[in-house]
């Protein structure tokens, strides 16, 4: 190494090749501006943000219980209602669905190339994000080039997840519904049967007590199943949405990346950086260089 390499000799030779290092720092800032201007495509986010609604409330039991409200039948949902919700939004089924209804591959430029469906599906999920804030809340998110496309889309999965939370739980409801219903009616026809039975032996004592017991036994029976009946079908009508839309997703009106004046500023401190390396670097060369050829 030159050993009379010190500042005053950095400064020489800096100002020795400054035109190149002038041509390369503008090269670099041109080609950086024209990158981020004419070929970097914008991309806008939109998102929107819910929260789990604990569907237990609506139950027979939290309606025409006697426990009282516990911790666990509070209005927003548990951490598992929260990870239900995720589990929902992120499954390859309605992952596929979005893409198929919403021509992703076409949108992407992935239609009739290699590995259409494996490409659409990773860049989708790269742009795509539902995860949960410091609140506990549960914010769905995509990125995409289109700001219309991405606020649809999300308010799609929200509209998913609203469906597909309430529907096994309704479904459920419904079922027990319809089977304390049927249970009543049946035990009405018995009840009526031996009300009929219990007349013809009004004239004889014995077996008319007999018959009473017997009588009052299954109509009591049947009045707690009329009532469970008649619980089930009020919780049947109290539909509770599976989430709480706090806010709607909307199309962004400025992108979200990439910003260009962070992209040119970089680019051309890098670029000024590597050309003064480069014309330090070539000054120690020829310095090399002179003294082997002594």
């Amino acid at each position: 190494m030159n050993p009379e390499f010190n500042l005053i000799a950095v400064v020489k030779s800096l100002l020795k090749w400054k035109w190149h290092i002038a041509a390369f720092t503008l090269f670099a800032a041109t080609a950086a501006v024209i990158m981020t201007v004419f070929i970097m495509k914008p991309y806008y986010q939109s998102f929107a943000v819910v929260y789990p609604v604990n569907q237990s409330m609506g139950d027979r039991s939290a309606l025409f219980g006697n426990e009282g409200v516990a911790a666990e039948d509070y209005y927003y949902g548990s951490k598992h209602d929260a990870n239900r919700i995720i589990t929902i939004a992120t499954a390859s089924s309605l992952v596929q669905y979005i893409i198929n209804e919403y021509h992703l591959a076409e949108h992407y430029e992935y239609k009739g190339k290699d590995y259409e469906a494996s490409n659409t599906t990773e860049e989708f999920m790269e742009n795509y994000q539902v995860y949960k804030t410091d609140k506990d809340a549960i914010r769905i998110n995509l990125i995409d080039t289109d700001p219309n496309l991405a606020a649809k889309i999300v308010n799609e999965v929200v509209a998913t997840i609203a469906n597909e939370t309430t529907r096994p739980i309704e479904a459920n409801k419904k079922q027990l519904a319809e089977l304390f219903a049927k249970q009543a009616l049946d035990k009405k026809a018995v009840v009526d049967s031996l009300y009929l039975t219990l007349l013809s032996t009004k004239a004889q004592k014995d077996e008319y007590d007999m018959q009473r017991m017997h009588y009052d036994n299954v109509v009591r029976d049947y009045n707690e199943n009329a009532k469970l009946a008649d619980e089930y079908a009020l919780a049947l009508k109290q539909s509770m949405a599976g989430i709480e839309i706090i806010e709607h997703a909307y199309p962004a009106e400025r992108k979200l990346k990439p910003v260009r004046s962070k992209i040119c500023i970089a680019t051309t401190l890098i670029a000024f950086i590597l050309a003064c390396l480069g014309a330090l670097g070539m000054e120690q060369v020829n310095y090399i260089k002179s003294e082997l050829d002594k």
